[in-house]
Formats: C-alpha cells, sequence, structure tokens
C-alpha cells in the first residue's frame, strides 16, 4: 500500500493553466459569437422584438422583461421604454443594447483585456463612427451564441 504525501500550504497552490487554444478555434468562436450579435443587432434594427429576444439569453429577457412597463416588453421595446426604479427611462433597443451610429463589431477594443472570457463567453465590442464603443458580452446557451444584456444603461468606453 502506497501512503500519498500531505498536499503543500494553500497559499502555495498553483492555478492550473487552461490549454491554449488553437488560432483556429478562437477564430470561429470570434466568428460564432459576432454573427450571432450581428442578428441580433439586424432583429432589433428591424424591430422583430420576439426575434431579437431569440438572439438574446434566457437571464437578459427575464431581466428585460423585469423592467418592461406594465410586464408587456414588446410594446415597451416598441415605445422605447422601460422602468428602473419606479421611473419610466428611455431606451433605445438598438442604440442601447449596441450603439448609434454602428460602424463594425470587433474582437478587442484599444488596450482592454477580457479576462472573462472561455469557451462559453466572448466580449465583443460594438464600434460606433465616432469611435466609441460598446461592450457586448455574448455567451454559448443552448448550443447557441446569445448577446447578454443584465445592466441599464450599458456604459460607453472611448477610445
Amino acid at each position: 500500500m502506497y501512503s500519498l504525501p500531505d498536499p503543500p500550504p494553500k497559499d502555495e497552490w498553483v492555478k492550473a493553466q487552461k490549454p491554449q487554444e488553437s488560432p483556429e478555434e478562437a477564430m470561429k468562436r470570434y466568428i460564432d459569437a459576432k454573427r450571432s450579435a450581428i442578428q441580433c443587432f439586424a432583429a432589433l434594427a428591424d424591430e422583430k422584438w420576439s426575434q431579437a429576444l431569440s438572439w438574446m439569453t434566457d437571464d437578459s429577457v427575464d431581466f428585460l422583461r423585469k423592467h418592461a412597463i406594465d410586464g408587456d416588453l414588446e410594446a415597451s421595446l416598441a415605445a422605447h421604454k422601460l422602468q428602473q426604479n419606479g421611473d419610466i427611462i428611455p431606451f433605445d433597443p438598438v442604440n442601447d443594447v449596441f450603439i448609434a451610429g454602428l460602424a463594425d463589431i470587433r474582437d478587442e477594443f484599444g488596450d482592454r483585456t477580457d479576462d472573462e472570457e472561455d469557451d462559453s463567453t466572448k466580449i465583443l465590442y460594438a464600434i460606433a463612427k465616432s469611435g466609441d464603443a460598446r461592450r457586448i458580452v455574448v455567451v454559448l446557451e443552448d448550443n447557441r451564441w446569445k448577446v447578454k444584456l443584465t445592466e441599464i444603461p450599458n456604459p460607453l468606453l472611448t477610445p
């Protein structure tokens, strides 16, 4: 019988590194996430609310429904208004989820690092013609990439 040695003290533990993703896998994940974000953007821009919501995570839809006026999410989106803390606030589904004057959706913006990215979470940036950006979180849910929005307002980033 063999007995194992005692483990080292907890302060000496080293976090295991996840295997390095190949450039091809990283590009595929980026393209798939970006494609889903574009689908969500297009549906929001065309005011196809149920289609747009299908490109959003379940918790995003729940979040928006919680802030919908009288619980009617599609009517709130059409009216460009939500409620927060009892107040009615303006909410432009296209500009507040993505950005006004969208020019591109990119994988990077400035010198930002996206430490929370993993196999099921991708951070993208909606870039405006002005150069401003908004961070877009895209999550793999039910084997499909979906936009995650759980914050109003979603802050603008400047170059």
